[in-house]
């Protein structure tokens, strides 16, 4: 076997747990993250009153105003707009 030859083989053995390291680590970040993800509410199964401590909104409790575009009602200028050509 040349030098040549064995830096490749190596090479492909450090390829190959340099890529199984990735993937380890990989795997492992996303257990951790499903495992501390904060987006869901954490519910008790000891609860004797049986009323949920967790509450939902539906999207009919948001007020978000007036779906007017239009200037208000006060404003009797129209709008000016200048353009000009050099």
């Amino acid at each position: 076997m040349t030098r040549i030859e064995a830096a490749r083989r190596r090479a492909a053995g450090a390829k190959q747990i340099a890529a199984a390291a990735a993937a380890a680590g990989f795997l492992a970040t996303l257990l951790l993250v499903r495992g501390t993800h904060v987006g869901h509410a954490a519910t008790s199964s000891g609860s004797s009153s049986g009323v949920s401590s967790t509450s939902s909104q539906s999207s009919d409790d948001f007020d978000f105003g007036s779906s007017s575009v239009a200037p208000s009602s006060g404003s009797s200028s129209a709008p000016q707009a200048q353009t000009s050509v050099s």
